[in-house]
């Protein structure tokens, strides 16, 4: 079964995936909006790919790890220097991104929503 991971924010999001990718584990990351009070995003595609993502976990890896990062709030990722952006790594321009961590496996915005290449980013092995 796939390992799950909650992060909130660019610190403790590279702070998980720097020991994850130490371990040599295949790591998945779905970054999103931040959640507003009512319990949802406040992007309305990932309010839409959230439950087609969590849903086709059931596909990955048993021994793969998923990280679903909050970027936080809206103001804070729509700043050019917003450090999720800025970072070479996650290159991210779009909210939702899924994507296979070290890869140049990923879908952005509403493609995070079609079950069907969702589940073959999950299931693929390489």
């Amino acid at each position: 079964m796939v390992v799950e991971h909650h992060v909130k924010g660019y610190e403790e999001f590279t702070k998980l995936v720097d020991e994850l990718e130490a371990a040599g584990r295949t790591i998945h990351v779905l970054f999103s909006g931040g959640k507003q009070e009512n319990g949802e995003s406040w992007c309305p595609y990932c309010v839409k790919a959230e439950p087609v993502v969590m849903n086709a976990l059931k596909t990955a890896g048993e021994e793969s790890h998923f990280i679903h990062v909050d970027v936080g709030e809206r103001t804070y990722w729509k700043d050019l220097n917003c450090p999720f952006r800025k970072d070479p790594r996650t290159h991210l321009v779009f909210l939702p991104t899924l994507l296979r961590w070290k890869s140049p496996q990923r879908l952005d915005g509403e493609k995070c929503s079609n079950a069907d290449l969702v589940e073959m980013l999950l299931s693929d092995e390489d």
